[in-house]
């Protein structure tokens, strides 16, 4: 049986989204309204305070929390099909849309991260690749080419490819 306070160990947060295993046999009688469903809803809001606790704690990251979230909210659906109060009840405490809004922030720093990573090694590189063009172009006394590439996209890769350069 799964103890709601065995769950929170680190090391054990992936039992969480099968906690509600614990309450599947009194789905019935969780009706909207019904005291069981509000004591659901308030173990469930307190499995969100804990994860949120050790996100702000940095113990786990926002993306282990929205991961573990998600797992919840997928098992929850499956296992409470047929009793909707439940599967609203406990959505509505674990946030299906924060965590769609929390998935996305974590998607969009992410890709942030990554366009800025991609631009510092890019610039540089591509710099370096114009300035060997250059090179190249005024050791062959091409000073026209000089000006058109630095204005003409395909004709610089096209001198690109005729000196070799990527």
């Amino acid at each position: 049986m799964y103890v709601l306070t065995v769950t929170f160990p680190c090391s054990t947060l992936l039992l969480i989204p099968f906690y509600i295993f614990t309450h599947e046999k009194r789905f019935r009688k969780y009706k909207e309204g019904s005291a069981g469903l509000a004591a659901l809803q308030t173990e469930y809001a307190q499995i969100r305070e804990r994860l949120e606790e050790l996100t702000a704690r940095g113990a786990i990251s926002e993306y282990t929390k929205c991961t573990i979230t998600d797992m919840s909210k997928k098992v929850l659906e499956n296992i409470a099909m047929k009793h909707d109060s439940v599967r609203e009840g406990v959505e509505t405490v674990m946030g299906g849309k924060v965590l769609e809004y929390e998935a996305k922030t974590i998607l969009k720093r992410g890709i942030a991260q990554g366009e800025k990573r991609g631009l510092e090694q890019g610039i540089p590189q591509g710099e370096e690749k114009l300035s060997r063009l250059i090179e190249k172009l005024i050791t062959d006394n091409r000073q026209q080419d000089v000006l058109q590439v630095t204005q003409d996209k395909k004709y610089r890769e096209k001198l690109y490819e005729e000196y070799r350069i990527s």
